[in-house]
């Protein structure tokens, strides 16, 4: 027994540390690289701990958890990783309580009931990065910033206060004091922006009352979409605001924005005539969940996606000015539907989860193609005396553009009975 206990290698001597950095800047995944960290303390005080090798990764999806049963909640959340088909299990007692509304580059917003709390976490790292609440009074970015704040705390009381950001996104690495993020509140047209260190959040703009879009930050403006038009502000010249009247009629549908390394792109979700048993079966080739990969129908999907560029002059000098009190309108903003999506990869998912990635960056895609997260129709529980139904969360693939679907995963975990039903939620687990 002592000749055989001799033998065992010992890990974390087996090579210099030289070599194990080497090996280390060799993993491409997440996850093994967090399986490499793990093997003993040398490696992973040989390794990064915020590796910026890695490639953008596929992402997991967010499954939704019940905030407000605190006293029974371990903290343990659930996220479907859809590169090695499976569930990971990360223990993140920060969001106990609290509900995750939005994701954004590797990073969650937590929100509190009525806006009392909202901060960012990284999962993978648990760095946390606080935000203002909104119980103090926000600041105008247009008018006198000095001047008595303005209460936004309504929108938290009036509609529900964990769902209310349906939005979130920075536009530089958070490290940077120049990093400006942004958030979103749908019902009401609320744009608000702070920096990190902020004591309270400032209002790009607010209505009461107002269509349902989308908003985005994007080369230093913020935009706002809406059926037929685009509010453009810029943050260091809010003066600037226009309105820019989309020349193309757009389908009757969801439209969101999308960030894109050639510019800021729409995206639309209509409804089409697809039958529910056509038959599936056009990517066969793709690469990501293979192992899991069913042929067949999906049921419930009947949806088609279009994707457009938005082109956008901003210099264009006006030859006449508007009258008091109104925005100059721009009629020559345009959107370019893009054909060529060999290099575009698309998840979609509700409430404004959407993430869009290069196809180059991450070897298992073959671009034009879209992972769809979606809940399967109720079906009744047998162990309840079928008295009780249950939504369950599957995932399907499409080519973009296209009306038929492959099943990646399906029911990999049913709906909590939460109200309003919270989304799942696409992540791209990140260490940066």
């Amino acid at each position: 027994m002592e000749g055989s206990a001799s033998e065992f290698r010992d890990w974390a001597h087996l090579f210099p540390v030289e070599i194990v950095q080497l090996i280390s800047n060799k993993v491409k995944s997440i996850t093994d690289y967090v399986r490499f960290r793990a093997v003993c303390s040398p490696w992973r005080s040989a390794s990064l701990p915020k590796p910026s090798h890695l490639p953008p990764q596929l992402p997991w999806l967010m499954i939704p958890y019940m905030p407000w049963c605190s006293d029974s909640d371990d903290g343990i959340r659930l996220f479907y990783d859809l590169f090695d088909s499976k569930m990971r299990k990360l223990h993140l007692p920060e969001t106990i309580g609290l509900m995750c509304s939005a994701s954004y580059r590797g990073w969650l917003l937590l929100v509190a009931s009525e806006g009392t709390e909202v901060f960012l976490l990284n999962p993978l790292t648990r760095a946390r990065v606080n935000l203002p609440s909104f119980t103090t009074p926000v600041r105008r970015l247009k008018g006198d910033l000095s001047a008595p704040g303005y209460d936004a705390s309504w929108v938290f009381k009036r509609y529900v206060g964990n769902f209310v950001i349906t939005r979130v996104t920075f536009s530089a690495d958070l490290s940077d004091p120049k990093c400006l993020i942004m958030v979103f509140v749908e019902s009401c047209w609320g744009l608000f922006c702070c920096r990190v260190g902020d004591p309270c959040w400032t209002m790009v703009n607010i209505r009461p009352s107002a269509p349902t879009g989308d908003a985005a930050f994007y080369n230093g403006c913020f935009y706002l979409l809406s059926k037929g038009a685009m509010h453009i502000t810029e943050f260091d010249k809010p003066e600037n605001t226009l309105v820019c009247l989309l020349k193309n009629k757009l389908p009757d549908s969801n439209l969101f924005l999308l960030e894109g390394k050639s510019g800021l792109h729409v995206f639309t979700i209509h409804d089409t005539e697809v039958e529910d048993d056509e038959e599936t079966g056009q990517n066969d080739e793709h690469h990501a969940s293979a192992d899991n990969t069913t042929e067949g129908t999906v049921m419930g999907i009947k949806q088609t996606f279009e994707l457009y560029q938005l082109y956008h002059d901003s210099n264009k000098k006006y030859s006449e000015q508007p009258p008091p009190g109104k925005f100059p309108i721009h009629l020559h903003s345009d959107l370019k539907k893009i054909t060529d999506t060999s290099n575009i990869t698309i998840f979609c998912g509700e409430k404004h989860h959407f993430l869009a990635v290069c196809s180059d960056d991450w070897d298992s895609l073959d671009g034009d193609c879209m992972y769809i997260e979606h809940k399967e129709k109720p079906s009744p529980d047998k162990d309840m005396g079928g008295e009780y139904y249950n939504n369950y969360y599957s995932i399907s693939f499409s080519k973009i553009g296209g009306t038929k679907y492959q099943t990646v995963a399906l029911e990999i975990a049913g709906e909590p009975p939460i109200w309003p039903p919270a989304p799942a939620m696409w992540f791209q687990p990140s260490y940066v």
